[in-house]
Parts: structure tokens; sequence; C-alpha cells
């Protein structure tokens, strides 16, 4: 994709970036490649509290949480919604044991959820966490915001470390399709971070991957032919994967979009404007639906793309 304008002027013109571009270079993830033409965003539940933690199983079933329920919800490639658990997660994700672990901030732990049961067991106390995500080998990786921190579960183990330490205020947290890369988005800062993930689950080569699009700060003052200035903090919220390599980012302006490079596809902006989006995920039929969580509402829109799915 050509950069020929400054960030900060992509920035306003957000909305145009976010229009599908023809005759795409064969290489290039623009927007073009993802988006479906006719294609555009409809309303999948409403009426709720707050919406985070939106998540896939393999079929493609569609998960999130109401945290002012507050529940856990499943809503079905037939539409049947249906309520799994009454209780709060600001992050979810299936383990390879196929039980559905939650992040309970509120709670100061992570559990596991038999669904078939119903039994929930604490799988780790006394942590502050925002959103995890779950490898194939049996490790969870989470973000603790007020701690500037990233930390690690093994399952097999239970032993709980710090993996990093210092992004301003870690938040949204996803893995590449092979699993062999961290990302993890700032939401007090500028950048979605990327680690390399060893083959003992701890991380290296850590490096600011991604440079997100930040608000236009309404009260800084510039000059005439000079740039706005921009917000330090981008919002960068909850983050999902494609097979094909794309991040997906929940942004203050909308979902960002970059490939597997770390150079921006594009930009989706937020559809209501006045209601925090919070995370995404794709999910649906074949899971080529990408589903937002959008304050009180949850919407989808299909693409052509197929997200990642890490249990198995």
């Amino acid at each position: 994709m050509n950069r020929l304008l400054p960030i900060a002027f992509a920035a306003l013109l957000a909305p145009a970036f976010a229009q599908p571009r023809l005759g795409d270079l064969a290489g290039d993830l623009s927007l073009g490649k993802l988006l479906v033409e006719g294609e555009d965003w409809q309303v999948v539940a409403e009426g709720l509290g707050f919406a985070d933690g939106p998540m896939s199983d393999a079929e493609g079933n569609f998960y999130f949480s109401d945290m002012k329920a507050p529940a856990i919800f499943k809503i079905a490639l037939d539409g049947t919604k249906t309520t799994l658990l009454d209780e709060l997660a600001s992050g979810l994700k299936f383990g390879p044991d196929g039980r559905l672990y939650a992040a309970q901030g509120a709670k100061k732990r992570i559990i596991a959820i038999d669904l078939a049961s119903k039994a929930v067991e604490v799988i780790a106390e006394d942590v502050q966490p925002n959103d995890l995500v779950i490898s194939r080998a049996g490790q969870i990786y989470f973000t603790e915001t007020g701690k500037k921190q990233v930390t690690r579960i093994d399952l097999k183990t239970k032993v709980v470390s710090a993996v990093d330490v210092g992004i301003t205020a870690p938040n949204g947290i996803t893995l590449s399709p092979d699993q062999g890369t961290l990302a993890v988005s700032d939401y007090r800062g500028g950048n979605v971070w990327s680690f390399r993930v060893e083959a003992d689950g701890t991380l290296t080569a850590k490096s600011p991957y991604m440079t997100l699009r930040r608000p236009i700060d309404p009260k800084g003052e510039f000059k005439h032919n000079e740039p706005p200035p921009l917000l330090a903090a981008s919002g960068g919220d909850g983050m999902c994967s494609d097979e094909q390599g794309r991040f997906y980012v929940a942004t203050t302006l909308g979902v960002q979009v970059f490939d597997p490079t770390g150079r921006e596809c594009g930009l989706l902006p937020r559809i209501q404007m006045d209601k925090p989006l919070t995370s995404c995920a794709l999910a649906g039929p074949g899971r080529a639906f990408l589903y937002v969580t959008n304050g009180d509402k949850i919407f989808r829109r299909k693409v052509q793309a197929v997200g990642s799915f890490f249990a198995k």
C-alpha cells in the first residue's frame, strides 16, 4: 500500500481509506482483498450492557461476554443465542483441552469452564487479566494492563510468570496463525508490539511491529501547512488474526488491519462513534465474518478471510 500522506492526514481521511481499492498488486493485502462488495455491517446482538470478549470455536459458533449482565453467551451458526454461564469475562478463548478459559480482572483470576458440566476451575488467582490467548502447546498469555505486563501460565505446571514488562498499557493479545508470533496492542500508545514465541513458551525479539493510527488531538495547536497533532493513545484494544496472517486491532478510530509484515492494510471506521469499540473476532460460517463488540451492540460483516483458531 502506498504511503503518500503523513499519518496525521491519513487519520483525517480514515473513512476514504476504508474503501476497497481496485487493481491491487498481487502481493498486496489492502482492504480490497478483504471486504466483500455489497456487504455491510449487520447487527448480531443489541440491548447489551457492555459487550466484550468476542471469539469463535472451530465450527464458527460465536461467543461473547456482557460485562454488565454479567454473563457469557453463545450465538450458534443458526443464530440461536444461549446463556452459558453467569460470569463476567473481558477475554475468552478455548484451550487445547476443549474448555473455555476466561479472564476475570474484577475477580483477579483466570478460570476454565467445562461447558458440558458448567464446572469452573480457577487456573490463577491474584492476577489482573485484561485479555488472553492460548497456544496449542498449552501456554496462556494474558495482558495485565495496570502492571504494564504480559504474563504466561504453563497449563501443565500452572506456573505463572511475567514474560514482558514495559508496554505502556498492554491490552489486546493474539497469535499469528502459525503461533510463532505473539502480538500485543498498547491502549495508551501507538503500536502493536510483536514477540517471537520460543519452543519453551518464553518471548524474545520484542518489537513495535505495527504502527496504529491515532485520533487527532482536538485541543492541539498547529500552524498552517503543518499536520495536526495526534493524541498519544490509539485506544488499541482487543485483537484477532486470520489464516492469511493479517492482524485485526480494535482501536478508537475503528478496526485497523495489518498484513503479516506489519504493514497497514486499512481501517474500518467504528460503527457507533459514541460507544467504545472493545474487540473483534472472526467467526460465523467458515469463520469468515468479522465481528466487533461496540458498546451495547455487536456487529458483523462478511469478509474474504478465515479466522485463526488456536486450540487444535
